[in-house]
C-alpha cells in the first residue's frame, strides 16, 4: 500500500509539474524512469539477467503503449471513450510483458537458436567486463543508500 501511495503522489506531482513547470517535466520523468530501472535492476540481482530483464520490459512496454495509442480513433476519443479500457488492457498487457521479460534468455535462444546461445554468452562477457560498472554508477549516481540497507559496521555489532 505504501508503494501505491508513493506512486500515486509521484504521478500527481508529475501532473503538477507538467502544468506549472513544463520545462522541468522531462527531467522529472527521467529521474522517475531511472529510479524504476534501478528498482528492476536491484530486484533481479543487478547482473546480466537484470539488465536483460529491464531492457526487454521497457521495449515491450513501449511497443504496447505505441500499439494502444495507434489503435485509438483519435486523441479526443482516446481520452473520452477509451481511457478506462486502455488502462485495463495496458495493465493486463504489462503483466504479460513482465512474464516475457522474466524469460528473456529463453526468448533469445528460442528465436535465434545456436546464435542466440552465442549472443547470450558474448553478451554476458561484455556486460561483466565492460558495461556493469558504468551502468551501476549511472543508475546509483547521487542516490542515497536504501533505508533497509545495513552497513558492514552495523552487522558486526
Amino acid at each position: 500500500m505504501a508503494k501505491m501511495r508513493r506512486r500515486g503522489r509521484e504521478t500527481a506531482d508529475l501532473g503538477v509539474t507538467l502544468v506549472n513547470e513544463p520545462r522541468s517535466f522531462p527531467g522529472k520523468c527521467g529521474a522517475l524512469a531511472k529510479r524504476s530501472l534501478r528498482t528492476m535492476w536491484d530486484a533481479r540481482g543487478g547482473g546480466f539477467y537484470a539488465c536483460g530483464f529491464a531492457i526487454t520490459f521497457v521495449l515491450l512496454e513501449i511497443r504496447t503503449l505505441a500499439g494502444e495509442i495507434a489503435g485509438a480513433d483519435g486523441f479526443v476519443s482516446f481520452f473520452t471513450e477509451q481511457f478506462f479500457e486502455f488502462i485495463l488492457r495496458f495493465s493486463v498487457q504489462s503483466i504479460t510483458n513482465t512474464v516475457y521479460a522474466l524469460i528473456w534468455p529463453a526468448l533469445v535462444v528460442g528465436r535465434y537458436e545456436l546464435y542466440g546461445i552465442a549472443v547470450l554468452g558474448l553478451g554476458y562477457l561484455a556486460f561483466t567486463h565492460v558495461l556493469k560498472e558504468p551502468l551501476a554508477r549511472w543508475l546509483f549516481d547521487g542516490e542515497p543508500p536504501a533505508a533497509d540497507a545495513v552497513s558492514e559496521v552495523e552487522k558486526d555489532r
